[in-house]
C-alpha cells in the first residue's frame, strides 16, 4: 500500500483568459425547493381570500422562474486543512454505539480464531476508524490530483480521440483561483510557478497523511493474531460503503473539472485566432443562450421529477403533518369532525395542484423563452456571416469551435441534474 504518485510536472507558458459566466457552476432560483404541504396551505390561503390577484401571483412566480441562475455558486472546495480536520471526527458508523459495525465485530469475531475481548473490539474499530481515514484521503487525492493534471495539461488522455483544440495546455481550475491569493503583480510564468507550488504542497501533506494512516493501519493489523484478508475485506467493504455518498460526489466534482478544461480550452483556441470585437461578443453572447436555454429546460425537467415525488403515495395529505389539526380534533360530533376534515384536506390538495400547476407554467414559459432566444442568436449569426460587413465575417472554424463549446456547456448543466434527479430518487426510496 503505498502513496499515489505524480505524472512528471512540466510548464508551459501561455496567455491566460479569465473565463466567462458561461463556465461557472451557477444557482437556479428555484421556487420549486418550497413545495411542502405546509407551502401549499400558505399558498391556498392567499389563493382563496385574493382569487382576483391570482393573475399578480401568477406574475410573482414568473418573475421568479426568469431570475435565471445569474448567481454564481461561490461555494469553496475543502482546504487540506478542512479535510484534515473532517478526518479527525470519528464519524457515527464506527462509533462504539454504532450497530451495524457491531455487527461486522461479532461477524469477525465468530467465524475467525480472534479471542472476544473489550480490547479486542476495540482494537477492531481502530482498525475501522484508520481504514476509513485511509479511503477518506484517497478520494480527496483523486480530487486534488485532478486539480493538478488540469494545472499541468495532463487532465485529457490522448484515447478521448483527436480534437480541434489542444489539451495539453496548463488551465488551473477555478477551484483552486478561489482557494489562493494570488500576488497583484505577477506574469504569467510565475503565476503558474505559484498554483504548482500550491498544489504540490497539498498534495505532500495528503501523500504524508495517508503514509501515516497506512503505517498505523498495518501496525494495528500485524498486532492481531488470526487477521485474515478476509477480515480486512469485511471491514473496508463496510467502510466503503458508507463513504460511497462522498466517492460520487468527489467523482462528480472531477467530471464538472473535465467540462471546465475543455470549455475553457476551448475558449483560448477560439482566441488563438485573434477574433475582433464582434466575434468575442459573439461567442460569449451564444454560450450564454445555450447556457441558459439547457439550464431551463432541465430545471423544467426536475421540476416534473419534484412535483411526481411530492404526489407519491409517501408524500400524501395523510402522511404531513398538517393532516393533524387540533381544532378539528376537538371537536365531538363524528360527522362534523369528519366533514371538516374532508374539506380541510380536499382544499389543501386542491392548492397544491394549482400551485404545482403554476410552477410547471411559469417554468415552461422561461424554457420556451431560452430557447427562442438561443435559436434567434443562431439565425443572427448565420446573418451576419452572408453579410458584406467584413468586421461581422466570423470563419466556419471559428463557429465550430462557438458550437463545441456551446454543446459541453449544456454537457455540463445535464451532468449536474443527473446528480440532482438521483438525489430526489433517494429521498423518494428512503420515504417508502
Amino acid at each position: 500500500m503505498g502513496t499515489i504518485s505524480h505524472p512528471t510536472t512540466y510548464k508551459q507558458k501561455h496567455n491566460k483568459i479569465n473565463a466567462t459566466n458561461t463556465n461557472e457552476t451557477h444557482c437556479f432560483t428555484n421556487v420549486s425547493d418550497h413545495m411542502e404541504w405546509k407551502d401549499s396551505i400558505e399558498y391556498g390561503n392567499v389563493h382563496n381570500t385574493k382569487m382576483k390577484e391570482k393573475s399578480v401571483d401568477e406574475k410573482k412566480i414568473s418573475q421568479k422562474f426568469t431570475q435565471l441562475s445569474i448567481t454564481t455558486n461561490t461555494e469553496q472546495p475543502l482546504t487540506v486543512q478542512d479535510i484534515i480536520g473532517e478526518i479527525d471526527k470519528i464519524p457515527n458508523f464506527l462509533s462504539k454505539r454504532s450497530k451495524p459495525f457491531k455487527a461486522i465485530i461479532n461477524e469477525v469475531l465468530s467465524t475467525t480464531a480472534i479471542i472476544r475481548t473489550n480490547e479486542m473490539i476495540e482494537q477492531l474499530r481502530q482498525i475501522g476508524i484508520f481504514t476509513y481515514k485511509k479511503i477518506f484521503i484517497r478520494i480527496h487525492h483523486g480530487l486534488w490530483f485532478s486539480y493538478f493534471k488540469a494545472g499541468t495539461g495532463q487532465l485529457i488522455s490522448q484515447v478521448e480521440g483527436q480534437l480541434d483544440y489542444s489539451t495539453n495546455l496548463p488551465i488551473w481550475p477555478k477551484e483552486i483561483n478561489a482557494l489562493v491569493q494570488k500576488p497583484t503583480h505577477i506574469n504569467n510564468k510565475n503565476e503558474n510557478d505559484f498554483y504548482m507550488n500550491f498544489i504540490n504542497d497539498r498534495l505532500r501533506v495528503l501523500d504524508n497523511k495517508l503514509k501515516e494512516y497506512e503505517y498505523e493501519l498495518i501496525k494495528r493489523i500485524n498486532s492481531i493474531s488470526g487477521y485474515s484478508l478476509q477480515v480486512q475485506h469485511l471491514i473496508e467493504t463496510y467502510v466503503e460503503q458508507n463513504l460511497s455518498t462522498l466517492r460520487l460526489e468527489i467523482e462528480h466534482k472531477i467530471q464538472l473539472i473535465h467540462y471546465d478544461y475543455h470549455i475553457q480550452a476551448l475558449k483560448l483556441e477560439y482566441y488563438r485566432h485573434h477574433p475582433n470585437e464582434y466575434q468575442k461578443r459573439i461567442m460569449k453572447q451564444l454560450c450564454c443562450s445555450k447556457y441558459e436555454q439547457e439550464l431551463t429546460k432541465q430545471e423544467f425537467d426536475l421540476l416534473q421529477q419534484k412535483i411526481n415525488y411530492y404526489n407519491s403515495p409517501c408524500q400524501s395529505f395523510e402522511c404531513s403533518s398538517i393532516s393533524q389539526s387540533e381544532l378539528i380534533d376537538s371537536i365531538q360530533d363524528p360527522n362534523i369532525r369528519q366533514n371538516l376534515f374532508n374539506q380541510y384536506k380536499k382544499i389543501a390538495e386542491q392548492s397544491r395542484q394549482d400551485m404545482f400547476n403554476l410552477y410547471l407554467k411559469s417554468a415552461k414559459i422561461q424554457m420556451d423563452e431560452c430557447k427562442k432566444k438561443f435559436d434567434a442568436d443562431m439565425k443572427k449569426l448565420w446573418y451576419d456571416r452572408r453579410s458584406t460587413a467584413d468586421n461581422k465575417e466570423i470563419s466556419p472554424l471559428m463557429i465550430n469551435l462557438i458550437e463545441q463549446r456551446c454543446n459541453i456547456i449544456a454537457d455540463r448543466i445535464r451532468c449536474t441534474y443527473v446528480v440532482k434527479a438521483k438525489s430526489i430518487c433517494v429521498k423518494h426510496n428512503e420515504k417508502i
